[in-house]
Parts: structure tokens; C-alpha cells; sequence
């Protein structure tokens, strides 16, 4: 009888250890000791596939780098401004002459592209035309009570030099405008004299990311319009220059991206 109960205890004792065993073969089970951290828990993985658990001493891996934002592409956008200028005039029948403010605002379109290589540097060219209502009075004696100057359209063709700082790009332009200027005795709905006057622009500004394809800027442009002479309109000849300070917003939608 004794025999039977040793026999069973070692056959019981053996059955207890065989899944012990069977599963230190599959995945060996490591027990921590008093001053060691618990385990991680195990990374899930697709069989065959090596899984990197970082030492104790070393530092999470680091976040992807973020792209930086490439201003190369075409975009089209809108404009809105206000401004100030000065128009300088002299009468050659009464031989006098001075200077005159004017003021006004303008709101228009552009159509602009931008050039980034891979570096901070941008090369751009835009166009834009937009509506004016810049006007002044010049109080020549000859035109009694004084003569109406006034630009209802300008537009210019420039380069843009910009050196990005990732999503913020200032820059300065240069390039060439195109004003018609329009003059005449004020009050006058005859005998209006006009012209269409190429010169220069220039100034500079800031452009930045918006969200997605949406950018916004500020800039300032000084437009030099030149002048014309107004003769029998203003009973001259009375010439008159003209000239802008322009600061404007606008918001551009690029159409076309690298």
C-alpha cells in the first residue's frame, strides 16, 4: 500500500510540473528580483518580425522630423489696401506751381509664382491689377476752381526676393507699374484728359501659411505713376505728377504646388 501512494505522489508531481516546463520552452518567464522594475508589457508583433525593446539607460525612440513647408507653385489671390501720395503740378499760363496730397484705397487680383530650391531662398514673380480711387485737387489758377487728378486703375508687374523661415516668408519687390491717370477741371463732365503711364514700383513685405494650400500677406509698395500734361482740359498746359504709398492685405490660394 505504501508503494501505491509513493507512486501516485511522484506520477501527480510530474503531471503539476509538464505545463511549467512546456511553457519555459515557448516563452521563457523571468521573475524580477526586489530591486529590479516590472516587466514591460510585451510588444504585439507579426510573427517572424524582430521586436527592439530599448535598454533601461537609453531614451524613447525620437518623433518623425516634421517636412519643412516648400514655397515653390502658382497661386491666385485678392487684395485690398488704402494709401497716401503727393502730386506735384505747375501752370505754365500763370506761372505758379506747388504740391497736392492725395489719398485713396484699391482693391484688385493677383497671380504670383514662387521658386524655393531647397534652401531659404525664394525668387517669385507676380502680377496683380486692381481698381483705385486715389484722386487729389490742384489749385491752378487757370482751372478755376481748382483741377480733379485721379488713377482709377493701377497695375505692376514685379520680382519677389523672399527668405523663408519655414511658414513665414518676408520678402522685397521690384518691378514695373502701369497707371491711367485722369485729369480735368473739377466739375467739368467735358474736355477730360487721359493717360496710360508705365514707370516703376517697389517695397516690401510679409507672407505667411494660412492652412494648406491658404497663405495671407501685408505689404507696403511705393509707385512711382509719372504724370501727364493737361491742356486744353484744364485750360493749360498744367502738368501733373503722381505717386502712391500703398499698404494693402491679401490672401492667395496656391493652385499648383511642388
Amino acid at each position: 500500500m505504501g508503494k501505491i501512494l509513493v507512486i501516485v505522489s511522484v506520477a501527480l508531481a510530474a503531471l503539476a510540473a509538464a505545463p511549467a516546463a512546456i511553457a519555459a520552452d515557448v516563452e521563457p518567464v523571468v521573475t524580477p528580483g526586489p530591486f529590479d522594475a516590472p516587466p514591460a508589457f510585451p510588444a504585439r508583433r507579426v510573427y517572424g518580425e524582430p521586436v527592439y525593446v530599448p535598454g533601461p539607460l537609453e531614451a524613447p525612440p525620437a518623433f518623425p522630423a516634421v517636412k519643412p513647408y516648400n514655397w515653390t507653385g502658382v497661386y491666385v489671390g485678392i487684395n485690398a489696401g488704402a494709401g497716401w501720395g503727393r502730386s506735384t503740378w505747375t501752370s505754365t499760363p500763370d506761372a505758379t506751381s506747388g504740391s497736392v496730397d492725395i489719398s485713396g484705397g484699391l482693391i484688385g487680383g493677383t497671380l504670383g509664382y514662387n521658386l524655393q530650391t531647397g534652401d531659404p531662398f525664394v525668387l517669385g514673380g507676380e502680377v496683380d491689377i486692381a481698381a483705385s480711387s486715389f484722386k487729389g485737387s490742384v489749385p491752378a489758377a487757370t482751372c478755376g476752381p481748382n483741377c480733379a487728378i485721379s488713377s482709377p486703375w493701377l497695375a505692376t508687374a514685379r520680382l519677389r526676393f523672399g527668405y523663408a523661415f519655414n511658414t513665414i516668408l518676408p520678402y522685397v519687390t521690384v518691378g514695373v507699374s502701369i497707371g491711367h491717370l485722369v485729369a480735368s477741371i473739377s466739375g467739368e463732365p467735358l474736355g477730360i484728359e487721359r493717360a496710360n503711364n508705365l514707370s516703376w514700383t517697389g517695397g516690401f513685405g510679409v507672407e505667411f501659411v494660412l492652412q494648406g494650400p491658404w497663405t495671407a500677406k501685408v505689404e507696403y509698395l511705393h509707385v512711382d505713376l509719372s504724370g501727364l500734361t493737361c491742356n486744353f482740359a484744364c485750360n493749360g498746359p498744367v502738368s501733373m505728377n503722381f505717386n502712391e504709398n500703398i499698404i494693402r492685405a491679401g490672401i492667395n490660394y496656391r493652385i499648383w504646388r511642388n
